[in-house]
């Protein structure tokens, strides 16, 4: 997995295999991204700038999920909250937890 950053605080993962975008881009603050580091277990990136605070994002997809029904009080999500929610992920049924 890569990560690319931009100067209007675009962030992008890419499966550096395929040269592929996973997913859409990150929500940053919209300033210049300038650093950036994962996680040591790899579940989390974390970016800051000159004028952005550091943010913290979820990409382990087990938990982004978690995170989203947590969000939602929803721990089975249906494929409409699925869509909602992660527009750029194919739908898959939710384990129980």
């Amino acid at each position: 997995m890569g990560l690319t950053s931009g100067d209007t605080g675009t962030l992008q993962l890419w499966d550096i295999a395929t040269q592929q975008p996973l997913g859409g881009p990150l929500t940053t603050p919209g300033d210049a991204i300038t650093s950036l580091a994962f996680s040591p277990d790899s579940t989390t990136v974390h970016a800051s700038g000159p004028h952005a605070p550091l943010q913290h994002y979820t990409i382990a997809p087990t938990q982004a999920v978690t995170r989203i029904c947590t969000r939602t009080g929803d721990a089975d999500l249906t494929p409409a909250q699925w869509h909602t929610y992660l527009p750029d992920v194919p739908y898959r049924e939710v384990w129980d937890r």
